[in-house]
């Protein structure tokens, strides 16, 4: 959370110590949810990031660690007026105006830890136990 803050995040909430997170969110932005909501676990929390997301808010799924098969209340996207996008990584042409983008806006990656090619085991074991990084894990050769 610290590291977060250092880099410029305005408000914080853990989900770990805060299991009801998107009230929180709520509560933070006093009442008015997020703009944006990266959904990367999917069935198990994508209604809360639904609640969490502001009216006309987005909120964009990119991931279904925990399932595909969420169950939701359609009114919770038809009475915010939700944009729902699905993500699954875009083609070679998205990849290369993705780094256009990256490279003119000058966006950094946050780089938690970087392996050489021979620790790429030690690596994923890192990535597999969670919470271990901060940042993007890079294996360099």
């Amino acid at each position: 959370m610290e590291r977060a803050k250092q880099l410029g995040a305005d408000l914080l909430v853990n989900y770990r110590s805060t299991p009801e997170w998107d009230d929180q969110v709520l509560r933070l932005t006093d009442g008015r949810g997020a703009d944006l909501v990266v959904d990367t676990v999917g069935e198990a929390t994508f209604a809360r990031s639904l609640k969490a997301a502001a009216f006309g808010g987005t909120v964009f799924t990119v991931g279904f660690l925990t399932g595909t098969a969420a169950s939701i209340d359609l009114f919770s996207i038809i009475g915010k007026a939700l944009k729902v996008v699905g993500n699954n990584t875009g083609s070679v042409a998205d990849l290369a105006e993705a780094a256009r983008a990256i490279t003119a806006q000058r966006i950094v990656p946050v780089l938690g830890q970087m392996f050489d090619v021979a620790e790429t085991s030690v690596a994923f074991s890192r990535v597999a136990a969670g919470g271990q990084h901060f940042g993007k894990i890079a294996i360099v050769q």
